[in-house]
């Protein structure tokens, strides 16, 4: 008797179709390009790396707090702040890179269980913390309450309007590219009026500054504009083509923006305001800085302690 041929081959899942007009609708390239492994896993990274940073520096802002002059403590308590929002964005961004894509046939491909990735939860983060770096960028340069008001305003009107029009934009990665060009143009816009603001904002703290501190307002415009200026290139890259390659590099240079421009913006004022208070006469400042300031203000208060 022969013994019956069976087949041990083991069939493969079928792999899903990309629901391409699903993505064209959506709008971001994520949900139209498959990765490999080492590709998956650096996006992962990237946005693992980027929300633990900004957990891990919530103490340290806070932990600044004590050693500055009462009128400058809003700074780092406002950077904490900012980090805590940006790390929950960014740790929202990185649950739904996981979701949103099934690992088959050695491929991670999107649109998994038809759950969609978008970059528009930074877009929702950044509404709530530009505002805020920019009101700390007013603080830290000295302004009068009154004037920290009129500036934070003046700052703040063309950055959510720069955020929401590029937010609509960013709906169209895929396929005619019409939709994301007009509203970058309007973004941009409303960015160059931005950066102008912000120049003023600069030459009007220049003024109350300390003579031996008023390098860090010019070299911190030069920062601010590499720093932002980033965003516009990540936007844009989309029409190189949608690929692994563009995916990957797109989260790689939203999240060293994300960094750079919060992050270490928010130690450079933290810096900033600790010189600025000593040189302004406050003691818990200079004794952080290791030793009373060699040129504090000519006719200013002398060094004194906390209350």
């Amino acid at each position: 008797m022969v013994a019956p041929i069976t087949d041990n081959t083991v069939v493969s899942p079928p792999i899903p179709e990309v629901n391409t007009a699903l993505a064209n609708q959506l709008g971001n390239i994520e949900n139209v390009v498959t990765l490999t492994m080492q590709q998956y896993t650096l996006g992962s990274l990237i946005l693992m790396v980027s929300y633990g940073a900004c957990f891990a520096f919530i103490l340290f802002f806070l932990m600044s707090v004590q050693n500055l002059a009462p009128r400058y403590r809003l700074v780092p308590i406002l950077s904490a702040v900012v980090m805590a929002s940006a790390g929950l964005s960014l740790l929202q961004e990185f649950s739904l890179w996981k979701d949103s894509y099934a690992f088959v046939d050695g491929l991670y491909r999107p649109l998994a269980e038809n759950e969609t990735f978008t970059n528009a939860y930074r877009y929702g983060n950044w509404t709530i913390t530009v505002p805020i770096l920019l009101t700390q960028l007013a603080i830290a340069m000295g302004l009068r309450q009154g004037e920290i008001q009129r500036r934070s305003l003046r700052m703040g009107v063309p950055a959510v309007l720069m955020i929401w029009t590029g937010l609509y934009g960013q709906f169209g990665e895929v396929g005619d590219f019409s939709h994301l060009n007009l509203w970058g143009v309007v973004s941009s816009i409303f960015f160059l009026w931005l950066i102008l603001e912000v120049r003023q904002t600069l030459i009007a703290g220049i003024s109350s500054t300390p003579d031996i501190l008023k390098p860090w307002p010019n070299n911190l415009w030069w920062f601010f504009l590499a720093t932002w200026g980033l965003y516009p290139i990540a936007y844009a890259l989309p029409q190189l083509g949608a690929t692994a390659e563009i995916v990957i590099a797109r989260q790689g240079i939203y999240s060293l923006a994300d960094i750079a421009s919060k992050l270490i913006y928010g130690i450079i004022l933290a810096r900033f305001v600790l010189r600025r208070s000593a040189y302004e006469g406050y003691m818990p400042a200079a004794e952080a800085l290791a030793s009373a300031p060699e040129k504090p203000n000519t006719g200013g208060p002398g060094l004194r302690r906390a209350p």
